[in-house]
């Protein structure tokens, strides 16, 4: 925490609770994670160099300089951004509602992996084996994902199903499986650092 704290704006405190907020999500979220993980990575992997000019540094500065109310008005966030494009972007664009990021769980799992892969992986053996997971309370979720339209799931049970999943999968490849076993005692072709000098 003393190191966040170092890294703020010696105003930081005076500034409205809004300000405040968006300082922090910016120092720990967007560039720590969002950017990182989730940007620049994911586009260099692909050679997409990615440009976000909502991150320009003018922009975000104005943005800065805007009162509290000109940027949320009780739960409508961006009002000053979509009434400025009022009849620029269409209405069902700027009136729906705020819509989370979220990995395609339904589309991966359910539409592109095979069905029985699935079923195999969330079977009540297979959970009994590894015993991670409740099978009972698995086998309801999962009866839920099966027996629905994609609107159905929020985003605690996508995220409880997808834990659940990466589990299985993660216990398969690496604690019973055969591939870690099968490459046998890892050994480096380089140290670095002082074990390699002594």
């Amino acid at each position: 925490m003393p190191e966040l704290a170092r890294g703020l704006p010696e105003n930081f405190s005076r500034r409205d609770l809004l300000a405040r907020a968006q300082v922090l999500e910016m120092e720990i979220f967007l560039a720590n994670f969002l950017l990182s993980s989730q940007g620049d990575r994911v586009g260099m992997a692909h050679s997409v160099e990615m440009r976000h000019p909502f991150l320009d540094f003018r922009v975000i500065d104005f943005a800065f300089r805007l009162p509290a109310h000109w940027k949320v008005r009780g739960l409508k966030e961006k009002y000053l951004l979509k009434h400025a494009f009022k009849g620029v972007i269409p209405e069902g664009i700027v009136a729906r509602a705020k819509q989370p990021y979220r990995a395609p769980i339904r589309e991966l799992f359910f539409a592109q992996a095979p069905p029985d892969y699935v079923d195999h992986l969330l079977s009540e053996e297979l959970l009994k084996e590894t015993g991670y997971f409740s099978p009972g309370r698995v086998k309801r979720l999962y009866a839920k994902f099966r027996g629905t339209g994609p609107e159905f799931a929020s985003e605690f049970q996508n995220m409880a199903l997808i834990g659940v999943l990466s589990t299985q999968i993660l216990h398969q490849l690496f604690v019973k499986g055969d591939r870690l076993r099968a490459s046998g005692a890892l050994i480096p072709d380089r140290l670095v650092g002082a074990a390699a000098r002594s």
